[in-house]
C-alpha cells in the first residue's frame, strides 16, 4: 500500500503544496532550483492525506500564510532540489506509458503497479513517474475516500456512502473504510489511489468509418434516427429515445454513432445486462467492419483498445471524461435501474461536453426535454393492449387447480397458442405451474433463475415441445417467442413495477407473422402498476395512429 506525504515550498507564484509517494523524488517534480521544499507530515494513508492537504491549504493561505511559512522554515529540515532533472531521468518513459494506459480511464494504482510491473517496468521506476505526473497535473490522482457534509465518507470510484470500516491488510490499519457498493470489482479502500487521465476533449477530424446498413429502417426509425442527429447537431445534452417493445430502438442509434466517429469522437455504447453486450457487439461489428471496437465486460480484458466501446454498465466505471457521445440501452434494466452509483459512472464517462442518449421501451415520469420517440413496430401493427381481469385470487401458498379462475383455466385450456405466464416468486411460479399442470391437458414448463437446465427449457417452449411457460420476470426481456400470447397472474404483486409489465406485455404481436396476440393482466384488485402500464401502451398506439404509422389493428 502506497502512502503520500504533504510537503510545501515557495514558488514564484506563491505557497504551493504537494503530495510525493517518497522525499527522494521531489528533485525531480520540477521543483524551482534553489527554493526551499518542507515536509509537512509523515507518510499517510491516502485519504487522510487529501483531507489534511485541504488543512494545510487553509492554513498557508494569505499573508498570516506567509508568517507561519517562515516559522515553518525555521523549525523542519530543508529538502534542496538540485536542479530540474525530470526530462532527463528514464522516469520520463515510463510516465508516458502511464499516460497512454490511463487516457480516458480511471482505475486503482494496484491495477496499474501491476499491469506495469507485467510489462518489466521497476516498482520504484513507476512510484517515480506517479509522483512527476501528478505534480505536473499530467495525471489525475484522487484518495480512496472524500468527506461529505455531516461527517460521511464517499467513495471516489462509485460514488457511494454505503461504506465499513473493517481491517485492512494493506495499510494495517484496523479500521480502514471499505465501499461495499462497489465491492464486485474488487476491494476498494480508504488507503486505496486512483489514477485517471481525461480523454481527448476535441474531435480529431474526419475519420473513415465504413458505415454499412444491409437492412432498410421502417419510417418510425428512420424519423428518429433523423431527431437524434439534429439533437447532435443541436448539443441539447440529454435526450432519451422512447420505442415500443420490438420497435428497434438499437439500429436507430447507428447513423448517430456513425456521426460521432466520423467527426473523431469516442463513443460509448453501455448495456446493463452482460448477456446483451456480445450481441450488441457483433451487430455493430457489422456495422461498422472498418471502426476496432472494444468490448468490456466480466472476465474480458480492461485494456482493449478502440474507439467505440461497448460494455456493461458496471464496466463504464473504469472510464474518466472520455466520451463525446454516450448511448445507454435499457435504461431501465436491472442493475442500471436506481443504481445511483451507474449513473455516477457513465456521467464521469462524459467529456465535459459529451452528449447522453438513452433508450427505453418504458420510460420514467421524468424525462428529458427531449423525447425522441418510436411508437410502431416495423410490421405496422400496434401493440397488443392488456385486458385486466379482477379476479379473487388464494395466496399462492395456498393455490391449487380448484382454486384457479376460470378466465384462466378456460383461456388457456381453449387457446390453440402458446401462452407465457408470469409469477412473481419463483415459489409462486412452482406452486402454480403444478396447479395449472393438473388440470389443463398442456405440457406447461417452468422456468426462473436458479432453475438448472433453464436454456434448455427455453428452447424445448420455443420450438413448440412446451404449450405454456409459467416464468418469473427472467423472461420479461431479451426473449422473442413468435405467435406466443401472454398471462401475467398476481400482477397486483408488488415485484409487479409498470415497467415489468410492459415488457411482459411485449413479448407478444414481435413478428409479422403473428403481429397480434392476447395480453391478460389478472389480480385481486387493480394496482396503480396495471394501469399505469396500461397507459403507456396506449399513449404509444395512439401516437404511432396520428402519425400514420399503422397500417393494421388488432383483431385479438
Amino acid at each position: 500500500m502506497q502512502k503520500l506525504q504533504i510537503f510545501v515550498y515557495n514558488s514564484s507564484s506563491g505557497l504551493r503544496l504537494g503530495l510525493v509517494r517518497n522525499s527522494s523524488h521531489l528533485p525531480a517534480l520540477g521543483v524551482e532550483r534553489g527554493q526551499a521544499v518542507s515536509l509537512l507530515t509523515p507518510p499517510l494513508n491516502s485519504s487522510k492525506a487529501y483531507q489534511l492537504l485541504e488543512v494545510w491549504s487553509k492554513r498557508l493561505r494569505g499573508p498570516a500564510g506567509k508568517l507561519r511559512w517562515h516559522f515553518l522554515r525555521r523549525g523542519r529540515s530543508e529538502l534542496q532540489p538540485p536542479c530540474v532533472c525530470s526530462d532527463s531521468e528514464p522516469v520520463m518513459e515510463v510516465l508516458g506509458r502511464i499516460e497512454e494506459i490511463l487516457r480516458g480511464r480511471i482505475i486503482s494504482e494496484f491495477r496499474l503497479m501491476k499491469h506495469l510491473r507485467d510489462e518489466g517496468f521497476w516498482p520504484s521506476e513507476i512510484s517515480h513517474a506517479l509522483d512527476v505526473g501528478v505534480f505536473q497535473e499530467r495525471l489525475v490522482q484522487l484518495p480512496g475516500f472524500t468527506a461529505a457534509p455531516w461527517g460521511e465518507k464517499v467513495c471516489t470510484r462509485c460514488g457511494s456512502r454505503e461504506v465499513r470500516a473493517m481491517p485492512c491488510l494493506n495499510c494495517g490499519s484496523l479500521d480502514c473504510l471499505r465501499c461495499l457498493e462497489c465491492s464486485s470489482m474488487g476491494e476498494h479502500r480508504e488507503c486505496s489511489i486512483l489514477l485517471a487521465v481525461p480523454g481527448q476533449v476535441s474531435g480529431t477530424g474526419e475519420q473513415p468509418v465504413g458505415f454499412v446498413l444491409d437492412y432498410e429502417l421502417t419510417q418510425a426509425q428512420r424519423e428518429a434516427s433523423l431527431e437524434l442527429l439534429d439533437f447532435w447537431d443541436k448539443r441539447q445534452g440529454r435526450a432519451l429515445v422512447w420505442a415500443a417493445c420490438g420497435a428497434g430502438k438499437t439500429e436507430v442509434s447507428f447513423s448517430l454513432i456513425e456521426k460521432a466517429l466520423a467527426e473523431g469522437y469516442e463513443v460509448l455504447f453501455a448495456i446493463p445486462r452482460q448477456d446483451l453486450v456480445r450481441e450488441i457487439a457483433q451487430r455493430l461489428h457489422q456495422s461498422f467492419p472498418a471502426v476496432e471496437i472494444a468490448v468490456h465486460h466480466g472476465g474480458q480484458p480492461w485494456l482493449g483498445a478502440g474507439r467505440l466501446v461497448v460494455a456493461t454498465t458496471h464496466q463504464v466505471l473504469h472510464f474518466y471524461k472520455r466520451f463525446e457521445l454516450a448511448i445507454l440501452d435499457e435504461v431501465d434494466a436491472f442493475p442500471f435501474q436506481g443504481s445511483e452509483m451507474l449513473r455516477f459512472g457513465l456521467h464521469r464517462s462524459l467529456t465535459p461536453t459529451g452528449q447522453l442518449v438513452e433508450m427505453t421501451a418504458t420510460p420514467s415520469a421524468c424525462r428529458p426535454s427531449r423525447v425522441i420517440t418510436i411508437p410502431a413496430r416495423y410490421h405496422g401493427y400496434p401493440l397488443p393492449e392488456p385486458i385486466l381481469f379482477v379476479e379473487k385470487l388464494p395466496p399462492w401458498s395456498a393455490l391449487e387447480a380448484a382454486a384457479l379462475p376460470a378466465v384462466i383455466t378456460d383461456t388457456l385450456t381453449a387457446s390453440d397458442n402458446r401462452w407465457l405466464v408470469f409469477a412473481p416468486t419463483i415459489a409462486c411460479c412452482t406452486v402454480l405451474q403444478k396447479a395449472l399442470a393438473a388440470v389443463i391437458p398442456r405440457k406447461v414448463g417452468l422456468c426462473h433463475s436458479k432453475l438448472e437446465g433453464r436454456t434448455k427449457v427455453i428452447e424445448d417452449f420455443r420450438q413448440g415441445r412446451l404449450d405454456i411457460l409459467v416464468s418469473t420476470s427472467v423472461l420479461e426481456r431479451g426473449v422473442n417467442f413468435p405467435g406466443v400470447e401472454v398471462l401475467v397472474v398476481y400482477a397486483d404483486h408488488s415485484l409487479f413495477t409498470a415497467n415489468a409489465l410492459v415488457q411482459m406485455a411485449g413479448r407478444v404481436g414481435r413478428t409479422a407473422d403473428s403481429p397480434t396476440g392476447k395480453v391478460l393482466f389478472v389480480a385481486s384488485k387493480i394496482a396503480p402498476a396495471m394501469k399505469q402500464a396500461l397507459a403507456l401502451i396506449r399513449e404509444l398506439n395512439d401516437e404511432a395512429r396520428q402519425r400514420g404509422l399503422l397500417n393494421g389493428e388488432s383483431t385479438a
